[in-house]
């Protein structure tokens, strides 16, 4: 069977339709939630726009880590899913919780109490910090409610369970977005309390999502069937597995996450224009890639599963036929963005010097996105379900903290190169790292079964 030809299996065809569709729908109803959370902040101004901004990339990192928990976790149990062993992976999702928690304490007590520290991190403009740091010091709290609803949701991705996510985020979005308005704005009654508002509306959101997530998980959950007894009593011998191959990942997310940050920092010190024009940008290209991230997890998810039952070939094949839709995807996307730049500045109220600057940085994200496209399809898909969690690890933390990160600081705060430029530049390791990553996938050498 050719590599496209193996699209034509309709199992599988409906196989990754099932779990891509579905998480596309759910990262755009989360993408949603945070357009209209940067919508009402933009209200109240530009100021508060930016410090929300940049205090939400602290939680950023916590996030990300926590993703990397579960998605090193989901190599193992797509796997085991493959050889039906629902015991490992109940104690593989022991490991996962119990990560989770502890990574949780960390970031929540550093949020609350530093959190001035943590915002002059990101920018030295007082007003900024001031903002920030208010919100923060409340957001912080939702930490661990999100923390565990992830890990909750995106490990039963791992056994094709993902329609209960769609119904977790919905629920999420009508109450954050309804509380925003009552906290922020003092309807209904409620006094107006700006941002501080807008971090309570997000933790109570959090504690919904918990709730809806682990009722479904302890009470109606069927294929994995976890209980808090396998919370407490698990095989300890996992623990060496889940570090082993875990550990790559959330490395690699903790270095995109950091460079993330740093890429912040050069913006923070470019102006605040560059920091909200940013903020906007990456709320419309994560909506406008919606159905790319769905695609990499259910390939991720499927490419586990056939090399958990031995389909070594069909795995190859697959991979090879995925990036060839992958590339067509990502070109819609790019177009959509450049689309889309108009109608979605036009909803903020900021200066118009920033909307003219987010339109400019706009058109060099949507340049961006074709190659990130491709990027998070073969390496955070196929690679990384595959298990090659190591040369993954390279490519994401070389190219952006070797090169992207060295060359966008030398471009905005020594050469003074305009922010479109920057952004692209900034950027440049989601370009360097497809091209490497493509000759590794189109040898196969990356399959490996990780299981026992």
């Amino acid at each position: 069977m050719s590599s496209l030809a193996i699209l034509r299996d309709r199992s599988l065809r409906n196989t990754l339709l099932g779990i891509a569709i579905p998480i596309a729908l759910q990262n755009l109803i989360t993408y949603m939630t945070g357009m209209m959370d940067t919508i009402m902040l933009g209200q109240l101004g530009e100021v508060e726009l930016s410090g929300a901004s940049l205090a939400n990339q602290f939680g950023t990192i916590y996030m990300v880590l926590t993703f990397g928990v579960a998605s090193g976790a989901n190599v193992l149990l797509s796997q085991y899913w493959g050889k039906g062993d629902t015991c490992s992976i109940r104690s593989i999702l022991s490991v996962a919780y119990r990560v989770t928690l502890i990574l949780s304490v960390l970031f929540t007590a550093a949020g609350a109490l530093f959190p001035q520290a943590i915002m002059s991190c990101f920018t030295p403009d007082p007003e900024v910090i001031a903002a920030g740091s208010r919100y923060l010091a409340i957001v912080c709290f939702s930490y661990t409610l999100n923390g565990l609803t992830n890990v909750m949701l995106m490990t039963l991705r791992s056994v094709g369970t993902v329609g209960i996510s769609i119904l977790v985020y919905i629920t999420s979005f009508f109450a954050n977005t309804s509380l925003n308005w009552i906290l922020i704005f003092g309807k209904l009654g409620a006094p107006a309390m700006g941002m501080a508002g807008a971090a309570v509306a997000t933790v109570a959101a959090r504690a919904i999502e918990l709730a809806v997530a682990g009722i479904y998980v302890f009470r109606f959950e069927g294929k994995i069937r976890y209980t808090l007894r396998d919370f407490l009593h698990y095989d300890r011998s996992f623990r060496r597995d889940f570090a082993v191959n875990v550990t790559p990942v959330m490395l690699n997310e903790l270095a995109w996450s950091l460079g993330n940050s740093m890429v912040l920092v050069v913006m923070g010190r470019m102006g605040r224009d560059f920091v909200t024009a940013n903020s906007i940008t990456n709320i419309t290209t994560q909506m406008a890639s919606v159905f790319i991230i769905g695609l990499s997890n259910a390939t991720s998810v499927v490419v586990g599963n056939s090399i958990g039952a031995g389909e070594t070939q069909r795995t190859k094949d697959l991979a090879k036929a995925i990036m060839v839709v992958g590339a067509v995807f990502g070109a819609m996307v790019a177009g959509v963005i450049l689309l889309l730049r108009g109608p979605v500045i036009g909803m903020y109220n900021v200066p118009e010097a920033t909307k003219l600057l987010t339109h400019q940085v706009m058109a060099s994200a949507a340049v961006v996105t074709l190659f990130q496209a491709l990027s998070f399809i073969g390496l955070m898909g196929i690679l990384r379900g595959g298990g090659d969690n190591r040369f993954v690890l390279f490519c994401e933390a070389f190219f952006l903290w070797g090169i992207a990160i060295p060359a966008g600081f030398a471009a905005g705060l020594y050469l003074g190169w305009t922010p479109p430029v920057v952004y692209l530049i900034l950027r440049s390791d989601e370009i360097i790292k497809i091209c490497v990553a493509l000759p590794r996938i189109w040898s196969g050498r990356w399959v490996r079964d990780v299981t026992r």
